[in-house]
This record gives C-alpha cells, structure tokens and sequence, in this order.
C-alpha cells in the first residue's frame, strides 16, 4: 500500500513539474524535433504501437524497460500531425481544460507492459495522415529521486 501510495505522490509530482502540456507505428526510437519536448533520448525505454491494435480511434502501446531501478507511465498522452514538413500537435475537439488522472503505471524490467489508448474524446476519430503519440516515461530511483523523459512513436491512418 505504501507503494502505491508513494508511486501516486511521485506521478502527482512529476505531473504539475512538468505541466498540463497536450502532447507513431515504428520499432526503432526514432529521433523527432517538437518545439516543447526532447524525444526519445532515453536508452533505458522504449514504446512501441501494437501493429494490429491500430484505428482512426485508438491503439494499444507497449513499453519495455531496460534500467536498474523502475519504470513508470501514466495517462497523459498528446497527439501530432505532420502537415507542411513539421510536427504539429492537435487541438483538443473539447471545449475547457483537460484533466488527467494520476497514476503511475509500473513498467517492470524486462517485461512488456501494454496500455490501450482511445483518444475519440479528445480528438475525435483522426482522418488519414500521419501522426505522432507522445507519452512520459518516469525513471523512478527512490524517494525524490526520478527523471522524466517522453518517448514517441509514428503511425499512419490510411
């Protein structure tokens, strides 16, 4: 109990350290340039989308973890287009701010941890293109010691 309760004060934490900022189908973590996160740049994780789990709707992930310690997802998530050779993230179709809930989601070592994603809430269902799902992955050492990184995978809707 203690480790859940630690892990949701650690994942509260890191959500308003980082802000209520809104943030793709390939194996290989991919570098992309987005004016507001640095991507991808972590060797511990990876994220990649289930091939078979794609819609204009949805798709599940899966996140891998490499490191010593324990890794951590939650539900914060932001989608980008590729319009005009750029990333451009999309606008929410709802009216008001958006709340996330906060919880962190152990990726243990080694293990594949998967998490199914239906953004038709937030965006409706996406029309043909390209795209791009930002999530954050935590790096979780102990008490007060963590670092936070986003990891990024591109699809395409036909």
């Amino acid at each position: 109990m203690k480790r859940i309760v630690l892990l949701f004060v650690i994942s509260l934490v890191s959500f308003v350290l980082s802000g209520c900022n809104n943030s793709n189908t390939t194996i290989s973590m991919m570098s992309y340039e987005l004016d507001e996160y640095e991507v991808n740049n972590y060797s511990d994780a990876s994220m990649i989308i289930l091939d078979d789990s794609m819609t204009n709707i949805g798709l599940t992930l899966e996140f891998n973890y490499y490191g010593d310690d324990e890794g951590t997802t939650g539900t914060w998530y932001t989608i980008f287009i590729y319009e005009g050779n750029e990333w451009n993230e999309l606008s929410y179709i709802i009216d008001g701010n958006v709340a996330w809930n906060l919880i962190a989601y152990i990726v243990e070592k080694n293990h594949g941890s998967q998490m199914s994603i239906n953004w038709e809430w937030l965006y409706g269902e996406l029309s043909a293109g390209r795209y791009l799902i930002l999530k954050q992955f935590t790096n979780y050492r102990g008490p007060g010691e963590l670092d936070n990184y986003y990891l990024a995978s591109e699809f395409t809707i036909e």
